[in-house]
């Protein structure tokens, strides 16, 4: 075996080990870093004799990336004579693959020289098992691409970078357009595939340093560094969007989904990179709200509006701690009576600063963006029920009892949401159509189809659920139904313009006309003139509301409404609280 006197203690304890069937190798390395003993059977498992490896550099048959790793041990060992040293590194075999390995070495002195000692494992597939999980860990098992943890990693590296080197890093913030409409009326198994060939599409307009994540759901994130202007990333893109545009085949069906995305840049590395993200997620929505299938780019505009909206967060939270939420009731009018029959509540805030509540337009999108709105939904329905109730046993002879409240995509898509509702109402012994409950068009075409099943089950029990702003989503009067719907609240900028003369009265009377063949009500709301409501009355329109009967206000302006007697056909009329009377039609 080549072995010498000096070693010959060592030998022999190797051979003793080698002969007991150890598949390990075991080998003695001198100072000079070659090999002086060499185990036959653990040579032989990575295709060498131990004549091949005797009197050879060790680091020749070390991967060149492990190299150093080898050298620092070893110096180690010889200088400081510590204990066993455990190291992972690849051995290169015959064919000239390398293997993972795990060494165990120490220094032995004791025939007066001194030689690295060391037992090698072949661990090549625990450490492919360890490889595979790490690659779990940083990938998207659906699309192969990174993850958000090794996104956000990615993303903080090149911001540092930037304190090395100029140019500039952006993000990419991307959506695939009505994705959810695909997945959950086609099936989960065509928008896993939609998902997989948009992730190929990114890579391939992609250059090979940018960092492609899937953040979740149809979301994508784009790192692109050593850029040299904002026109760079704008560039990017638009390549982006285009690779969107091209239909998606899934067998032989093809689906178009479209590419929003959003773009923020930056040359400070101290920019933090949680925020540039955020920012590139405030430019995505400006272009979804833009019309969708484009790109925006975070300029101060939004800069200026997510200071705003930060505010807007912040009294959110104390208004809901200190109990500062409140609800304003507009009135729903019969136009064949007059008679007030209904009211919609209304979410605001009282700021202890202002004098007037502060509408729900004003902190609404925040609410929801930041994960307070489901707080505020269950506050209202609850207040809602309790208002109802006592409405109840108020109007015991009148011909008033529905409230109407608008419900949020969260709300439908819980589960257990319609049966909730159910059981409130039995519990205050009110009927179920005492709850109307309203929903938007954005809202309908991406509920999911156990949001739809609550729908249906709110129905069937009897509550009324109703289209809101009818007109401001995706239009098209096919989508009526489609739906399980009672009633259509036709939104106020249609009503707006009724009077003017142009193409509005046409259009609101083919959306009565349609939902009355469909059996639907219909609703205007935005009711400003005596003039708009005149023509609502000739068009067939059921209800309305708008500041031309009342403005919203508390339970006691419903309530002098409802008791009053009617007013003059087609005049507003203020009572001496100010509030605003119903409308009496012309008689027919």
């Amino acid at each position: 075996m080549g072995t010498s006197p000096t070693t010959a203690a060592v030998s022999y304890e190797l051979h003793r080990v080698v002969a007991e069937g150890t598949p390990d190798l075991h080998t003695v390395v001198s100072v000079d870093g070659s090999y002086r003993f060499v185990s036959t059977a653990g040579a032989a498992a990575f295709g060498w004799t131990a004549d091949d490896l005797l009197g050879q550099p060790q680091a020749s048959f070390t991967h060149p990336d492990d190299e150093a790793l080898l050298a620092d041990i070893h110096r180690a060992l010889l200088a400081e004579g510590t204990g066993a040293v455990t190291t992972v590194r690849r051995f290169r075999c015959r064919d000239g693959s390398y293997r993972w390995t795990e060494s165990r070495s120490r220094l032995d002195d004791s025939s007066g020289e001194q030689l690295v000692v060391s037992a090698v494992r072949d661990i090549a597939d625990r450490r492919k098992s360890e490889l595979d999980l790490q690659r779990q860990a940083d990938t998207d098992p659906l699309t192969g691409v990174a993850n958000r943890t090794v996104f956000m990693d990615r993303l903080r590296h090149a911001l540092h970078r930037l304190d090395r080197h100029d140019g500039l890093v952006a993000v990419l913030f991307l959506d695939l357009d009505r994705f959810k409409l695909i997945n959950d009326s086609l099936g989960h198994h065509v928008g896993d595939s939609v998902l997989a060939q948009m992730a190929e599409r990114l890579l391939a307009v992609l250059r090979p340093e940018d960092t492609l994540a899937r953040l979740g759901g149809d979301e994508f994130a784009v790192v692109a560094e050593d850029l040299t202007s904002p026109d760079d990333a704008v560039a990017l893109g638009a390549r982006i969007i285009e690779a969107g545009r091209t239909p998606f085949l899934v067998g032989d069906e093809q689906f178009v989904c479209t590419t929003s995305a959003g773009i923020a840049v930056t040359t400070d590395p101290r920019h933090d990179a949680e925020g540039l993200l955020q920012e590139a997620d405030l430019a995505l929505y400006r272009a979804k709200d833009r019309g969708r299938n484009r790109a925006d780019v975070f300029d101060e505009d939004l800069r200026t509006r997510a200071v705003g909206r930060l505010g807007t967060e912040r009294m959110l939270r104390r208004a809901i701690v200190e109990d500062r939420l409140r609800l304003s009731y507009q009135p729903i009018i019969d136009l064949a009576s007059g008679h007030t029959v209904a009211a919609e509540a209304l979410v605001r805030v009282s700021d202890p600063d202002r004098p007037e509540l502060i509408p729900a337009a004003s902190f609404i999108e925040v609410a929801e963006e930041t994960g307070l709105l489901p707080t505020i939904d269950d506050w209202v329905l609850g207040r809602v029920i309790d208002q109802a109730a006592a409405w109840r046993d108020h109007f015991a002879d009148w011909a008033f009892g529905d409230i109407a409240i608008n419900v949020t995509a969260r709300h439908l898509a819980d589960a257990g949401f319609a049966q909730s509702v159910i059981d409130d109402l039995a519990a205050r012994d009110l009927p179920a159509d005492t709850l109307q409950i309203e929903v938007t068009e954005r809202v309908l075409m991406e509920a999911s189809n156990s949001a739809m099943s609550g729908l249906k089950i709110l129905r069937a029990a009897g509550v009324k659920v109703g289209l809101d702003d009818f007109g401001t989503g995706y239009s098209s009067l096919s989508y009526l139904r489609m739906f399980p719907l009672d009633f259509v609240k036709i939104d106020q900028s249609f009503i707006a313009e009724l009077a003017c003369g142009g193409g509005e009265a046409a259009i609101v009377a083919s959306i009565i006309d349609l939902s009355h063949a469909l059996g639907m009500a219909v609703v205007a709301e935005g009711v400003e003139t005596t003039a708009q409501a005149q023509l609502l009355v000739a068009l067939g329109c059921d209800r309305a509301q708008g500041l031309h009967f009342a403005p919203p206000g508390p339970p006691e302006t419903i309530e002098r409404l409802v008791l009053q007697p009617r007013v003059a056909s087609g005049d507003a009329v203020a009572d001496e609280q100010g509030d605003v009377g119903r409308v009496q039609p012309d008689a027919q």
